[in-house]
């Protein structure tokens, strides 16, 4: 059986009346398993995959609710006034560290450093990786992994509400960390919201794009699909779920995983 949520979901995409939508399940995560139909009464779905029972219709009303809008509303949180950013003494060079150097390595971001799509930097102060939110060519935040395990893991420098993006064109992948946003801007262009909460300043940005991927880890899946619920009154938007995180797969991997969502 259908959790009670899925129908909210499927309510929200944006399928013309006797369109059809195909993506990645969002409940058993196989790819392009998932099938919504719109016969102009109601929406059916189904899950094409034979260890996944996920099936459902929407009934005649197909109404979208306001859960999507509370959902930005709940995530959204006033913040003190924003002030310019100016880029700490403490941040070197990325080659000023070893261990800085590798974790970029690691975490597939480094042809994107060499290829000037991030500006990557190293706090010695607090021993972190660190990465800088541009708006443009402009510098407005920064935020830092630790390379000890201190907490937080990732700290955010300054109080911007600006998502991290890297890469370019006119597909867009939404996720979680700086990394995974520079492990895919060879062939699309990363945000990273840094966390999981969608804001309305995201949203300003996310909509001059042509079509958006939603592509949260896996643990995040039920936050996915609230995402795309919302942005799907933007712009066409599917959810991508993740078996892997996206920095940890290997070139080809990627590559491929990315490719064969776009292409489609």
């Amino acid at each position: 059986m259908s959790p009670k949520w899925l129908k909210g979901y499927v309510e929200s995409l944006s399928i013309p009346a006797y369109g059809r939508y195909r993506s990645d399940c969002p409940l058993c995560g196989k790819p392009n398993t998932f099938s919504v139909s719109d016969n102009g009464f109601e929406r059916l779905w189904y899950c094409f995959h034979a260890d996944c029972n996920t099936k459902g219709g929407t009934g005649v009303s197909l109404t979208r609710d306001n859960s999507s809008q509370a959902f930005v509303k709940k995530e959204t949180k006033q913040e003190e006034t924003e002030v310019d950013f100016v880029i700490p003494d403490t941040f070197v060079s990325l080659s000023r560290n070893i261990n800085a150097e590798n974790y970029v390595k690691q975490v597939h971001s480094y042809d994107a450093y060499l290829g000037g799509l991030v500006d990557i930097r190293y706090d010695f102060q607090r021993d972190r990786v660190v990465y800088l939110v541009k708006d443009g060519d402009k510098v407005v935040d920064a935020t830092g992994r630790s390379l000890t395990n201190s907490k937080p893991k990732w700290l955010r420098y300054g109080n911007s509400r600006y998502p991290f993006l890297c890469g370019k064109g006119g597909n867009l992948f939404i996720v979680e960390d700086c990394p995974s946003a520079c492990s895919i801007s060879n062939f699309v262009r990363g945000l990273a919201l840094m966390g999981t909460s969608l804001l309305d300043s995201h949203i300003q940005v996310i909509q001059n794009y042509k079509k958006i991927f939603v592509a949260l880890d896996k643990d995040a899946t039920r936050k996915a699909v609230d995402i795309v619920r919302h942005l799907s009154n933007y712009v066409p938007t599917k959810l991508v779920v993740l078996k892997k995180d996206l920095k940890n797969m290997e070139k080809e991997e990627r590559d491929d995983f990315i490719n064969n969502h776009i292409s489609r």
